[in-house]
């Protein structure tokens, strides 16, 4: 049975990199719940149509921003599914891992590789439809 190691130091930034994310997000709630509240005080002194725009572009905003998270993630899922159906192993022994993990081969592998490919689709599409929905919402508020 065949170990795939994990890289300690890539464990290490990752998770560096994960909590920065989080601080991340958290000062964009804390930004998006100020200008939210920008958006209500527009909404409720200015005309209707004004009161509009601001709700369109806060609705396009609010749909189109998963989109790219997702279609990043899809991307990367379809190449490690490409990269092991390709080598025949699961995980490809260029990819890091947080922790040790037994190698798959042959069909396992085949069937890691494929429904990693499949939810990179997945995910993939999501972002397409987050980005459809996006566009919907701005035509139809226009």
């Amino acid at each position: 049975m065949d170990i795939h190691r994990a890289d300690l130091a890539y464990r290490r930034r990752s998770l560096w990199l994960l909590a920065a994310l989080l601080g991340v997000c958290a000062i964009g709630l804390w930004l998006l719940h100020g200008w939210l509240q920008t958006v209500q005080a527009h909404a409720l002194a200015s005309a209707p149509q004004e009161a509009r725009r601001w709700l369109r572009g806060a609705i396009a905003a609010m749909l189109i921003m998963p989109a790219l998270p997702s279609a990043l993630w899809g991307h990367s899922l379809r190449r490690l599914g490409r990269a092991a159906r390709e080598e025949g192993r699961f995980p490809p022994r260029a990819w890091k891992t947080y922790r040790d993990v037994r190698v798959l081969r042959e069909q396992a592998a085949l069937r890691w590789s494929r429904r990693s490919e499949r939810l990179g689709r997945i995910a993939q599409g999501a972002a397409g439809v987050f980005a459809a929905a996006a566009v919907a919402a701005w035509v139809w508020l226009s």
